[in-house]
C-alpha cells in the first residue's frame, strides 16, 4: 500500500464523483444503479445532495394539468349564481332561508395550477447558479438591513365573503390583491373541517364550464396567499370555492364544497 492509498482509502471504490447527477438525485429523479450506490456510500456526495434539496424546491416549475369535474357540479354553480341575482334581499331582522346544498355536476374543462405531479426541473447547472446567487444575495442582504425600505401597500382589485352553502354563514373572505407587480388571491377563513382529507381552493368560471385549482389550503394557517394571473379574472374566473378533497389520486373537484363566494370587481 502506498502512502497515497493510506491517506485516501476510499479512492479505489469511488474513483469519480458523479457531480452532474447529484441534482437529479436531490430532485428524486431516476439515476443509474452505479450512481445510486455511489451516493449511498459516499459521504461527500450525500452531503452535496442534502445541500441541493432546498435549491431544487426553489426551481421547480409546476406543470398545469387538465382534469374534469364530477357530474352535476356546474349545474349547481350556475343555479347558485342565477339564484343570487334573482333573490331579493331579506327584510331587516328577518333571516334568509338557507339555500339547498349544491349537488355535484356536468363535465367541464379544469386547469390545475397547483398540482401534486412531479414538477419540471431546470438543468443541473441552474441549481449551482441558483445556490451561488443565494449566497451573493444573502451577503448583500446583511448590509441592507441597516436601510430597511418601507413595505409596499397591496392594491385590492376584488373581494368576496366566503359563505357556507347550506346555511349561508360567513366563514371567511377572499381578495384579489396586486403587490409588487404580482397578482395573488388572499384567502382568510375560520377553521374549516377537512375531514380525513384536505382542503383545496378553486376559481370557478361564471360561464359554468371551466374551473381552476389554485392550491391547497392549510386549515390552521390563517390568511394564505395564492399566485394567480390577471387573465383568469378577465376570463370570468371569479367564483372562489373551497372544497374538501380526499387522498385518492383524483385531481378533479370532489363536489364537496364547504364555502363559496363571487369576487366583485
Amino acid at each position: 500500500m502506498t502512502p497515497d492509498d493510506a491517506l485516501h482509502p476510499l479512492q479505489p471504490e469511488h474513483p469519480v464523483h458523479p457531480d452532474d447527477d447529484l441534482a437529479l438525485v436531490a430532485a428524486g429523479e431516476a439515476v443509474g444503479p452505479e450512481v445510486a450506490r455511489h451516493v449511498a456510500t459516499c459521504a461527500r456526495c450525500t452531503a452535496e445532495v442534502e445541500a441541493l434539496r432546498p435549491v431544487v424546491d426553489l426551481v421547480r416549475v409546476p406543470v398545469p394539468v387538465l382534469v374534469a369535474p364530477p357530474p352535476g357540479l356546474w349545474d349547481a354553480v350556475v343555479a347558485e349564481l342565477d339564484a343570487d341575482d334573482a333573490r331579493p334581499a331579506p327584510p331587516s331582522g328577518v333571516a334568509a332561508t338557507p339555500a339547498p346544498a349544491p349537488t355535484p355536476a356536468a363535465t367541464a374543462d379544469v386547469l390545475r395550477l397547483a398540482t401534486a405531479r412531479p414538477a419540471r426541473l431546470v438543468s443541473p447547472w441552474w441549481l449551482g447558479a441558483a445556490a451561488a446567487a443565494g449566497l451573493v444575495v444573502g451577503g448583500l442582504g446583511v448590509g441592507a438591513l441597516d436601510r430597511p425600505a418601507p413595505a409596499p401597500s397591496p392594491s385590492v382589485l376584488a373581494r368576496t365573503t366566503l359563505d357556507t352553502l347550506d346555511t349561508r354563514e360567513a366563514r371567511g373572505n377572499a381578495s384579489a390583491v396586486r403587490l409588487d407587480g404580482h397578482l395573488d388571491l388572499d384567502v382568510d377563513t375560520a377553521r374549516l373541517d377537512a375531514g380525513p382529507g384536505y382542503l383545496e381552493v378553486w376559481l370557478l368560471n361564471t360561464d359554468g364550464k371551466r374551473m381552476v385549482s389554485v392550491g391547497v389550503l392549510r386549515p390552521d394557517a390563517g390568511m394564505q396567499r395564492f399566485a394567480i394571473d390577471q387573465a383568469l379574472l378577465d376570463q370570468g374566473y371569479l367564483v372562489v370555492d373551497i372544497s374538501r378533497e380526499g387522498f385518492d389520486d383524483k385531481p378533479e373537484h370532489s363536489g364537496d364544497s364547504l364555502v363559496r363566494g363571487t369576487l366583485a370587481l
